[in-house]
């Protein structure tokens, strides 16, 4: 199933995004994965305030 080991807990992994913070989403519509549909924080109100937000087009 997973290689993980729970005991092998890294605080600093679990750290890369906090409600309020942009998520560096490129916007558009939300992504279907086997865990649900993935929404970009900002576009749904729970990132970054709209002057704070970094989320654009993704570099080509």
């Amino acid at each position: 199933m997973y290689d993980d080991d729970p005991d092998d807990f890294d605080a600093e992994d679990t750290e890369d995004w906090a409600p309020g913070e942009c998520d560096h989403c490129y916007g558009g519509e939300p992504i279907d994965t086997p865990f649900g549909l993935i929404y970009c924080a900002c576009q749904i109100g729970q990132g970054a305030t709209p002057e704070d937000c970094a989320c654009g087009p993704e570099d080509d």
